[in-house]
């Protein structure tokens, strides 16, 4: 009968326990196929990752419920009033408003100053794109960007009368939807509107362009380009007057842009058709996503924009007004939505062909105080304004009334043209009451709807005073005629200004109402929960999970539904909860976290009870000084949550990041000098630096944001003004592709497991995923640069070919089809395939010669001899003894290694979704992860040996106290009753079993790992750092299914990737060797890993949401440092913690452990 043996490739200390492998029969099972003789599990035992993937499923329930609740706390929008301002409720009868002699119940609110208006967004036209520079150095070479519409810059130097240039100051967050919101209703927006860039919703408060429409009629308004217009006013511009095309497309340059072009030369050239004109081009915004500012391609774009606007200058009447501006800025890598100067900072043009301006009566009114300036710009100084102030302004000069909402002020020099002083000053003056009048209409109607509110408050103590004063002095002044000098007016007029300005600046301040209750309920059950995964991670961690938890966590949950609307009544006698928005599905949310975080603690204290029962238990262990190793992951929990109490902290996160783990670096190298085996003690020392240097290679790789100034240096792109990647990253990325199935190749080798899927994936699927991917790159790449103008590296053959590669080119095809394929190997080909055969495992048959003294050989001679006398003495030549000898390969990583091929599966997808160096990063972070669970399987092994030759001496020195008894004349009796058996068993009964080694830490690495891994993959925790180019990643046109996937692929990636390999901690070259009950736990210890992770990302998110919506609330970066650090923390807790249960868990860890018992015949618990 043929042997079986599981076969080298267990590392040395682990053959002691691995080589007792039970003999199997010669019809033993194929590795890949299931072993109908294998004994059934229980049916409580049968699905283990099922009770583990229950238990984590709860905790992320308790996850999303707490932070629902905070955010509805936290980051609440604004509260929107409905009125509507008209014609007929404000009416300033008085004679200072009336030297013209005029008619003012023929007026709205101010006399119509133009008859017709064209508006022109150029989306993410920055300021400096606008502005003339003419202070460059000769020796440096002059950007894309600057210099490049001309028409504008003659306007500023041969018409300064007709034309007003000013830098319009943006209000975060710098998104095109929330932009186009302000600049039509004068309303500040929230940091949580920037969610809704992408699903604009009709807008319902009051604003310029509705109220245009019911003055004119919608037939007078023209509108074109953006659709994102036609979805804020649906009622406004139908069908019938705008042309809209789609605009999230940001690899398209010119589809948008060529459509308004075609719609807007007819326009102009026939004027009778519109009274207001509305372009909105988007160009320049998708050209900065795509490539960057500095580009040749930002140059063409500019251009282009250059002759359409001398077109629409040229054509505007005496009696039109042309407002160009653009929404927001950009960054130095295209991108927008935060509040970085380049960012907020937009260009504005004002220009008719009748005078605007009055210089010589602006100087002399001495407006300093009024108006605000830019630095010197181009040799040049410029007025600023914020883009609020277009909404009064425009209402006001087209006859309208201002939108009840608006907060902006006008803007003085275009109300100063009357042709006498003043006129001028009486004009500006009214409308500056008017204005000032609307606001404070405003906040009346918000102070009754909302008392106790903060601005309320504000209004009473802080402004509300400031226009009753203002008021107060222009009743005075306009009862004697002598008193309307020009001092008094313009005091009257700084009065209202000033009101106007204080209003602003309180409500930017404390304009999101913070709803503390709700705040504190989310932070609570998140907190509560917290401590349940503590007490089972510290208390039950032999356990895995107590029996009938399922039970008393549905029980709860349920209880928290019935008694949902009985506990609303008792929190609202509360005094803090009245004032809060506190709504039924709020207080269930509540209710059932609580109430099964109840049933968690008291199924874990009746389990507590029965194990001191039976005496396994004691309540001593509670306070028991943890193991180094958990005492070190409990640290980096806690310095790693302080990271929150500072926003220079924040802002320099991926610093501290890297010095956890180069400090677990260091504590590795002394757990590896612990090691006894020499040979493993220097592969622990070296895979222990090797760790440390890729940390810090990865370190190198970033993208910074605006508040680390020049303490950061970006590399991530190919240069600081652009967002194409670097050549020597494609290199570099070619070259990991090579190396990377090899190293992995190897890596299996060592243990025997390159058989199987892991062969076949290895070789043939992850190469050619990663080929392909490599190469959808490259042309990409390629495809960006081949401008025909100025790129001449390619030569004029492959030019068109790679021009056509961009978006929407002909040739575009051939890259997406390389990524789908790419993408349909590691989503497809590569996970049916494992699914239907898992296993890394083989058998390998080998006659191997019996040795001479062994029972065999004697048996094996004899036949021998027979058959040579059988032969009739025929000299055949001696067959040497043979047995026939099975061997299993791959057994000693049987768990490891198919769950490490399937997360090389995730790994291709992921990286396809990065830039190259992102890809480049993520290869170095699998390389991180395989040293991190090598180093864990060899300090294992260490524990281990360890524990056995503390064994070996207790039995050395129970031996020699007997001997020394005896030596002494006592104890004769006692060594002649004692036997070598009898003396380890004593020994044992002290020590039954070997130590577990500890794996929080490692747990607490991977989590860190995560984060810099975000960091090095060229994001930060900025809106605008978000790589919208992601979501156009192997489709033409943006998919709302596909494209979100994308970027949330591309921005959580790397938590997800950590997440999905922890489970690898434990599994790693662990042989499915069974103890002498005949089972293997494996899930205790695996369960303590997932919730000491999950628990890790908890109390980072708690100490988040403490500092950002307890202590900082008010502080001056929580909209623009801690609020983003709060939602990326959300995002990646959550998504970390949907992999453990849904892919790690559930999926290939279910199906691992499975495959292995059936094969195998083990009972894993």
């Amino acid at each position: 009968m043929a042997q079986v043996h599981a076969q080298a490739g267990i590392p040395s200390s682990l053959r002691s326990r691995a080589a007792a492998v039970p003999s199997a029969p010669t019809t033993a099972a194929r590795p890949n196929q299931p072993n109908r003789n294998a004994a059934v599990p229980t049916v409580k035992e049968r699905l283990p990752s099922t009770r583990l993937a229950k238990l984590l499923l709860w905790v992320f329930l308790i996850h999303v419920g707490a932070i629902y609740l905070f955010t509805r706390g936290f980051l609440l929008s604004r509260s929107v009033l409905d009125s509507k301002s008209e014609c007929n409720n404000t009416n300033l009868d008085n004679s200072i408003f009336n030297p013209h002699g005029q008619d003012q119940k023929q007026e709205c609110w101010y006399p119509q100053q133009f008859k017709k208006a064209i508006v022109v967004v150029i989306d993410a036209l920055r300021f400096d794109f606008v502005v003339p520079h003419h202070d460059l150095p000769d020796d440096k070479e002059e950007p894309y960007y600057l210099n490049k519409l001309p028409v504008i810059h003659n306007l500023i130097e041969k018409q300064p009368d007709n034309t007003l240039v000013f830098q319009f100051v943006a209000d975060p967050p710098t998104t095109t939807l929330q932009r186009l919101k302000a600049l039509t209703t004068g309303t500040l927006p929230t940091i949580i509107d920037a969610g809704s860039n992408f699903a604009s919703s009709a807008l319902k408060e009051d604003n310029w362009l509705s109220q245009f429409e019911a003055s004119r009629g919608q037939d007078r308004i023209l509108f074109m380009g953006d659709d994102t217009w036609t979805g804020l006013f649906p009622n406004v511009l139908t069908a019938n007057n705008s042309h809209s095309f789609p605009s999230l497309d940001t690899h398209d340059l010119d589809t948008l842009d060529n459509g308004v072009m075609k719609a807007l030369g007819p326009a102009l050239e026939d004027p009778s058709k519109w009274d207001l004109l509305v372009a909105h081009f988007l160009g320049v915004d998708h050209c900065g996503h795509t490539y960057g500012p500095n580009d040749p391609h930002m140059e063409q774009k500019l251009g282009q924009m250059n002759d359409q606007l001398e077109k629409i200058i040229k054509s505007a009447s005496d009696d039109t007004l042309v407002v160009i501006m653009g929404d927001h800025g950009m960054n130095g890598h295209g991108d927008h939505g935060g509040d970085s100067d380049d960012e907020v900072e937009a260009g504005l043009v004002i220009y008719s062909k009748r005078k605007l301006v009055n210089a010589s009566l602006l100087d002399r009114l001495s407006l300093g105080d009024m108006l605000q300036y830019t630095k010197p710009i181009g040799g040049n100084v410029y007025r600023t304004v914020t883009q609020i102030d277009l909404v009064p302004t425009l209402s006001l000069l087209l006859g309208l009334p201002i939108p009840f909402n608006n907060l902006g002020s006008v803007i003085p020099e275009l109300f100063l043209s009357a042709k006498t002083p003043d006129n001028a000053i009486r004009d500006l003056l009214r409308a500056m009451q008017l204005n000032a009048a609307q606001v404070s209409t405003y906040f009346n109607s918000y102070m009754e709807l909302h008392p106790t509110s903060d601005i309320a408050l504000a209004i009473q103590t802080e402004f509300g005073g400031l226009f009753e004063y203002a008021e107060t002095f222009m009743t005075t002044i306009g009862q004697d005629r002598r008193q309307q000098t020009t001092e008094n007016l313009v005091r009257a007029l700084r009065l209202y200004s000033g009101y106007l300005r204080t209003s602003l600046t309180s409500c930017k301040r404390i304009w999101a109402h913070f709803d503390v209750p709700l705040m504190a309920a989310g932070g609570g059950i998140l907190l509560a929960n917290c401590l349940c995964l503590l007490m089972h991670i510290t208390v039950f961690k032999s356990v895995g999970m107590p029996p009938n938890l399922e039970k008393f966590l549905a029980g709860g949950t349920l209880l928290g539904i019935g008694l949902a609307r009985h506990l609303k009544p008792l929190l609202l006698r509360i005094q803090t909860v009245q004032e809060s928005s506190l709504g039924l599905v709020d207080v269930m949310i509540f209710s059932m976290a609580t109430f099964s975080t109840i049933g968690f603690v008291l199924c874990l204290a009746l389990q507590s009870q029965t194990f001191a029962k039976q005496g396994s238990w004691n309540p001593l262990r509670l306070i028991r000084w943890p193991p180094l190793s958990g005492f070190l992951a409990c640290l980096f929990i806690f310095v790693n949550c302080l990271i929150f109490a500072s926003n220079s902290y924040i802002v320099h996160e991926s610093t501290f990041i890297v010095g956890f783990l180069q400090t677990f670096g260091v504590i590795g190298l002394l757990f590896s000098l612990r090691v006894p085996d020499k040979v493993e003690r220097n592969k622990a020392v070296v895979l222990t630096l090797s760790f440390m240097a890729m940390a810090r290679v990865l370190s190198a790789s970033t993208v910074c944001r605006e508040e680390q100034g020049d303490l950061c240096s970006p590399t991530y792109y190919a240069s600081a003004q652009q967002s194409v990647p670097s050549q020597w990253s494609l290199v570099t990325l070619v070259g990991s592709g090579v190396i990377t199935p090899y190293l992995i190749r190897r890596l299996l080798s060592n243990t025997k497991s390159l058989n199987g899927i892991g062969l076949i994936w290895i070789d043939y699927g992850l190469r050619i995923g990663i080929i392909l991917g490599t190469l959808y790159a490259v042309l990409d790449f390629e495809g960006s640069k081949a401008d025909v103008t100025r790129n001449a590296n390619l030569g004029n053959t492959f030019e068109p070919l790679m021009a056509g590669m961009n978006q929407n080119g002909k040739y575009m095809w051939i890259k997406n089809i390389l990524v789908r394929l790419a993408f349909g190997f590691a989503l497809l080909v590569g996970p049916i395939a494992w699914w239907y055969s898992p296993l890394c495992m083989d058998i390998h048959a080998e006659d191997v010669p019996v040795e001479a003294d062994s029972p065999n050989s004697h048996n094996n001679a004899a036949s021998t001899n027979r058959s040579r006398r059988n032969n009739k003495g025929s000299a055949a030549p001696a067959t040497p003894a043979t047995k026939r000898t099975i061997y299993i390969l791959g057994y000693a990583n049987a768990f490891g290694a198919s769950y490490f091929v399937a997360l090389t599966m995730l790994f291709l997808f992921v990286s396809l979704t990065q830039k190259p160096l992102g890809a480049i990063v993520l290869t170095v972070g699998l390389a991180m992860i395989s040293c991190l669970i090598e180093l864990v399987d060899i300090w294992r092994d260490a524990d281990f040996a360890i524990w056995q030759l503390g064994i070996v001496k207790r039995i050395q020195s129970e031996t020699a106290a007997l001997e020394s008894e005896v030596d002494r004349g006592e104890g004769e009796a006692a060594l002649a009753s004692a036997s070598t058996e009898s003396i380890v068993a004593a020994v044992m009964a002290k020590h039954p079993q070997p130590p577990t080694s500890n794996l929080l830490l490692p747990s607490v690495v991977l989590s860190l790992m995560g984060n810099l891994l975000f960091f090095a993959t060229g994001h930060q925790a900025t809106l605008s750092s978000i790589q919208w180019s992601s979501a156009f990643i192997g489709v033409q046109n943006l998919n709302y299914i596909i494209s979100p996937i994308l970027v949330i692929t591309n921005t959580l990636g790397p938590f997800i990737l950590c997440a999905a390999a922890l489970p690898l901690v434990v599994l790693w070259k662990l042989p499915p060797k069974a103890d002498k009950f005949g089972k293997l736990v494996l899930f205790p210890e695996l369960t303590r890993l997932c919730l000491m992770m999950m628990m890790h990302q908890s109390l980072v998110l708690v100490a988040n949401m403490f500092f950002t919506g307890g202590m900082f609330r008010r502080h001056l970066m929580v909209w623009k440092v801690f609020a983003p650090r709060f939602m990326l923390q959300a995002g990646a807790l959550l998504s970390m913690d949907l992999v453990l249960v849904a892919v790690a868990v559930l999926v290939i860890l279910a199906r691992v452990v499975k495959e292995v018992a059936q094969v195998l015949s083990v009972n894993i618990i």
